[in-house]
């Protein structure tokens, strides 16, 4: 499977920070969103399915 270009990392990367703004300006204390970054970053990788990736390259 290809990796996709880097236009789709760029962007997920500009949705994680917008949401993390968007979440400080309402008020969210800032511990939280520790969680909610590192939650969006676990799912991309899983979208991206880098962790079966590597785990297959490993054994080869």
């Amino acid at each position: 499977m290809q990796r996709p270009k880097r236009v789709t990392d760029l962007l997920a990367f500009v949705a994680v920070l917008a949401t993390v703004i968007v979440l400080l300006l309402i008020g969210v204390a800032p511990e939280s969103l520790a969680i909610v970054v590192v939650a969006m970053g676990g799912l991309y990788g899983a979208w991206l399915g880098t962790g079966h990736r590597q785990g297959r390259d490993e054994e080869q």
